[in-house]
């Protein structure tokens, strides 16, 4: 079917986006629109619950990782200017870089780093819950020690490491930190002002959002603490503006032109959105399923075919925000979104609500997309349920919890303290204490309403041939590789 290119008025737009935040309970939103030669904002809610105070198109978000297409356009600028290829390996620049596989660590490229590719899964607890301690140096020793999933190339994984990887190689390149290059090679040439690589900078800047996460069992909102990221920072540290940030999508859409003036050359824009990696109907929603295909991965870019106009996109997510850019490449239409609640999809939602808008479809997304998490977050909690109603009450654990307590260590995770108190057991990561509750003989379950939402990971306690507990299997995500031993760490 041939659809109809459609004018979103501002008052159209913010209608729209209006009846998203209240169904998705989203505190705030800002959105920048570039609509065929006309610029506009639109803004809903409270920035800041507490205080009462309103978004504009000037208050910073964290843009999570919306980051890495500017990581990956600041990698294009160098590279246009020479200073390196992006089929270069990464050893060219870190020689003491070090995967699992030799392999790997002798052929990983620069592109290969851009666009998920390597072979590991997300492996997110090996970092998320130490970022306060992390140093690049510790990061990129670590990746030899944590296990791949899928062969080299072979498919496309998310992996915020790799991204990291990417902001260590351009301090490499230019001698200086990430964060310099990238207000040379995008914010400065964009006219960018106000963007923050901290959540100390950006409140500093003032106007900034607060983070919040909703409940739904208790049907509010709830303030967190902004997140930072450290030296895991390419991966996902930015703050915007979505005023600023449709400057950056429309540099994209138009080839690495802004106003007239190149912001990177166009053969590395164009490398941007070009198909890397097939991304597959994996995990995707699947009421976009009749509408979206051809999923591919760019550098630093989401590619896709939506009702047979190619969208170009990439969302993020960090503790209390959720962001979107996107692009209709062939009807010079931009979205630049960005929200104050973690969690619920907010900024995808309004990707795909606004480009159907646009493009004159007959979906109603929001409605659609509701429907869809709910039922979803149904059938977890009821797979859990009954997960706990079958639970063997003929096998105990087979040693006492007190005997179970202590510390482990793995290389690539570092160190878990298992501790008892009051006849429970808590696993702590870092800054992270999560619930290891009973199952049946030597399983348990790991959970924590926060951190892991309504998920239940599996864990095994290991002993001795006299009975001695010497390690803990522990599962931290969805892929077998995930799954991790911690062997005890004896007291000197």
């Amino acid at each position: 079917m041939i659809m109809s290119r459609k004018k979103i008025t501002p008052e159209q737009m913010k209608q729209l986006l209006d009846g998203i935040r209240e169904r998705f309970h989203i505190p705030s939103y800002s959105a920048t629109v570039y609509d065929g030669g006309t610029v506009y904002s639109v803004n809903g809610g409270l920035r800041d619950l507490e205080t009462g105070l309103a978004p504009d198109e000037n208050t910073l978000y964290a843009i999570g990782s919306c980051t890495k297409s500017i990581v990956a356009g600041t990698i294009c600028v160098l590279a246009g200017e020479g200073r390196l290829s992006l089929d270069d390996p990464v050893r060219k620049f870190i020689p003491e870089f070090e995967m699992y596989d030799p392999y790997v660590s002798r052929h990983l490229t620069v592109r290969d780093m851009l666009c998920h590719r390597c072979g590991l899964p997300r492996h997110e607890l090996s970092w998320y819950a130490r970022l306060d301690t992390l140093t690049e140096e510790e990061i990129i020793r670590k990746l030899q020690f944590l296990p791949p999933s899928q062969p080299f190339r072979y498919k496309w994984q998310y992996s915020n490491q790799m991204f990291a990887l990417a902001g260590f190689l351009i301090q490499r390149i230019t001698g200086g930190p990430w964060q310099d290059a990238v207000r040379r090679c995008i914010f400065e040439p964009l006219g960018i002002t106000r963007a923050a690589f901290s959540p100390a900078e950006a409140r500093s800047l003032g106007n900034c959002a607060e983070p919040y996460l909703f409940n739904e069992k208790k049907n509010e909102h709830r303030h967190i603490e902004h997140a930072f990221i450290g030296a895991m920072g390419a991966a996902g540290t930015i703050y915007m503006s979505t005023a600023e940030l449709s400057r950056w999508t429309r540099t994209l859409k138009d080839g690495g032109i802004f106003e007239g003036r190149e912001i990177l050359k166009k053969e590395y824009a164009r490398e941007m959105i070009t198909p890397q990696m097939i991304r597959g109907d994996e995990g995707e929603p699947e009421p976009l399923n009749a509408v979206v295909n051809n999923r591919c991965y760019g550098l630093g870019l989401e590619t896709e075919i939506f009702e047979g106009r190619r969208l170009v996109h990439h969302g993020g997510h960090i503790d209390g925000f959720m962001a979107d850019l996107s692009f209709l490449e062939d009807d010079d239409f931009t979205l630049a979104v960005l929200t104050n609640v973690g969690v619920i999809r907010g900024g995808l939602v309004m990707r795909y609500a606004v480009s159907e808008a646009v493009l004159g479809g007959g979906h109603d997304f929001a409605a659609e997309l509701d429907a869809f998490y709910a039922k979803g977050r149904k059938a977890l909690r009821s797979g859990n349920r009954k997960i706990w109603r079958e639970k063997p009450e003929d096998r105990p654990c087979p040693v006492p919890y007190a005997a179970i307590a202590g510390v482990y260590e793995d290389e690539g995770y570092g160190e878990i303290v298992i501790s008892e108190k009051r006849g429970k057991l808590y696993l702590g990561m870092g800054t992270a204490t999560v619930n290891m509750k009973h199952y049946a003989g030597p399983f348990f379950y790991i959970s924590e309403p926060d951190i892991l939402e309504d998920m239940m990971f599996p864990a095994e306690i290991r002993t001795d041939i006299g009975g001695r507990v010497i390690a803990v299997t522990a599962q931290f995500g969805t892929e077998e590789a995930e799954k991790i031993t911690f062997r005890r760490k004896e007291r000197a």
